[in-house]
Parts: C-alpha cells; structure tokens; sequence
C-alpha cells in the first residue's frame, strides 16, 4: 500500500490520531463558535511549519498581522523572526484601520478577485517549496460578500494550494453561518475538526479526515504554554 505523506499539525497528540498529521496537499475546515481556540490551533500549525523549515503563508481576515504576531509571542511562536523570508502575511484586515499594511494586502473583502490575485502573487513570491496555507476566518469574507461565492472562491484556493505543494487549513466561525453554508465548505474540505466549549471544558472532534483512520468520539484539551495539547 502506498504510505499517505503526512503534514504535522503542532499538536503531537492529535498528529498520532491522524496517522501522523494532516494529508499532504489536503485542504481542513477548523469549525467552532467564538473563543474555541481555532486561532491558536492555526498559530501552532503556522509554528510546526516554520520549525520544519517550510514556508507559509497567512491570510489574515479577523486580525491585523501585528495582532497576530503579538498572540504568537503569548506561545513562544516567533513569526517576526520568519515575517518576509518563511512567513508572508496576506493582509486582508489592514484596509479597515490606518495600521500599515504588509507587502501582499487587499483594499477590501468585497473584491474576490483582488484577494485571489493578490494570493497568485504571493504564491511566486515564496517560490516553488513545499508551503502551508492559512486562512483565519473564511466568516469575515462571507460577511462581505455570500456564502456561494466565497465557496467557489475557496475551491480556486484550494486547486492553488495543492498545485503549490501546500497544506491549506482554514477557520469558520459556528453559529453565525446556517447549516447549508457549513455543510457546502465541509463539502469542498477533505477533512473537518470542529472545536466546542462545554461545562467550562474545551473538547474537539475529528468530524472526517480523507486517507485517514481516526477516532469519532469528543477529546477534551486545553491550553498549555505553547499551545493547544490533548488530554
């Protein structure tokens, strides 16, 4: 049988229950409510990435890069010291402040197109080496367009990132979409984690993961010093 290359996700616990990590050139949907820790599972996947000496790049919709960098520092993640060789922020959030903007921005998220251009350029910027994908919250681009064309976007996004040698992870906030849009980005998903807090008690779920055997049942975690662990 052919072995299933393997893209570490920063969290050692969850990658033993995923076979070793997520499915190279695979595209995973993070869904939770608000203050389930999606931020810090991206921050540590970004992490993994640049400690396994891969570049990334981090479409940032909800944050300014600076914010970002600052939340990283919280988990002894250095993103300044990668900022513009490994780690290229495409700033998406900047054009709603007076905060200087990075290198690869958008002067809104109504523009899909830009976004998608500006994401091209920023592709070739960080050259033909194996890459991760971020993008912290798909919500944010539904808020200024529609859910069907913020799909379709995501679809060309995904052809880019496997087409680059890239892992694509993104973010949806729950409980702000209805069911119909979760469902139709799960679909263009090959694999899904959903994040809950309950009873004061943080759980996550692997809810499907392509090429992969895992387990269905809720697993309890918290936050440590670096980050997200499993408990």
């Amino acid at each position: 049988m052919l072995e299933i290359k393997r893209i570490k996700t920063g969290i050692d616990k969850l990658d033993k229950l995923l076979q070793g990590g997520f499915p190279k050139n695979s595209t995973i949907l993070l869904v939770g409510a608000p203050g389930t820790c999606k931020t810090i599972f991206i921050n540590q996947f970004v992490d993994k990435g640049l400690q396994e000496k891969e570049t990334v790049l981090y479409i940032t919709t909800d944050h300014s890069p600076r914010e970002i960098k600052e939340m990283a520092i919280e988990f002894s993640h250095n993103f300044k010291a990668n900022e513009n060789k490994r780690l290229i922020f495409l700033d998406a959030y900047s054009w709603r402040t007076n905060e200087e903007k990075s290198k690869f921005a958008v002067t809104g998220l109504t523009d899909l197109n830009q976004m998608n251009i500006t994401l091209s350029d920023a592709l070739v910027f960080l050259g033909p080496v194996k890459k991760r994908i971020v993008i912290d919250s798909i919500s944010s681009m539904i808020l200024y367009t529609d859910a069907d064309s913020v799909a379709r976007f995501l679809q060309t996004v995904s052809a880019k990132s496997k087409a680059s040698d890239s892992c694509l992870v993104m973010t949806i906030e729950e409980g702000v979409h209805d069911k119909k849009t979760i469902n139709m980005l799960n679909f263009v998903s090959d694999g899904c984690i959903k994040l809950k807090e309950e009873d004061g008690k943080r759980f996550l779920k692997i809810i499907k993961m392509s090429q992969t055997k895992h387990p269905l049942d809720w697993i309890p975690f918290d936050i440590f010093g670096e980050g997200i662990d499993l408990l």
